[in-house]
């Protein structure tokens, strides 16, 4: 039987994986940032193996922190998977919900909704990752994930719904404009320099301008 506080320094690894620093992990577990950094470091400890590679700036896993953080989330999974069926009674879904969405958009969109949506679900946890980082859904065993594009974004595996419609414009410098602006933009945007939002794959979906 895997003591309490022993599961308890795992839940405290994991949340500051999510979150990149022991701030933001201590902001979310309600803890101090000291006592989020000891935890780890008594997992380092007992472990025998640095898990993080700390710098000023930022923790980034190491070879060994990463396939643990894989074999620990899919452990909490299960004990969380556990603890829903023994509370099936109950009307309400219970647990933690591991929800992912791209950065910005989950701040201007999602974190509005998931408020409301935790004051009407009480007993679930949502566990949120905003990133625009390519996220394996398996992987990292999400339940739920937000995306912007076609099904091509996504495994075919994975059951998918449309939500919406999010409009985009075309943005561009005062000295861009006067020196590459042509009248008749629909024809020469494709010769136009552009930041994009591009797939996984490296490429970037095509252009559906409604004039």
């Amino acid at each position: 039987m895997i003591p309490s506080e022993r599961l308890k320094g795992i839940e405290t690894f994991v949340a500051t994986a999510d979150a990149g620093s022991f701030t933001a992990a201590a902001e979310q577990l309600h803890l101090t940032s000291s006592a989020v950094s000891k935890s780890v470091a008594r997992l380092e400890e007992r472990l025998g193996t640095r898990l993080f590679e700390r710098t000023t700036r930022r923790l980034a896993l190491t070879d060994a922190g990463a396939a643990f953080y894989r074999t620990c989330v899919r452990v909490l999974v299960d004990l969380e998977e556990a603890e829903a069926v023994l509370a099936a009674q109950h009307s309400e879904p219970v647990g933690r919900l591991r929800l992912d969405a791209p950065a910005t958009f989950g701040r201007l969109r999602v974190w509005p909704l998931l408020l409301q949506f935790s004051q009407q679900h009480p007993h679930l946890r949502p566990h949120v990752s905003l990133t625009d980082r390519f996220v394996d859904l398996l992987e990292e065993a999400i339940d739920v994930a937000v995306r912007i594009g076609g099904p091509d974004h996504w495994p075919s595996s994975v059951g998918h719904r449309y939500l919406g419609c999010e409009r985009l414009i075309f943005c561009a410098s005062p000295d861009y404009l006067a020196s590459q602006w042509h009248t008749d933009i629909i024809r020469r945007t494709v010769s136009h320099d552009a930041v994009l939002y591009g797939k996984a794959d490296g490429t970037t979906g095509p252009w559906l301008i409604r004039a």
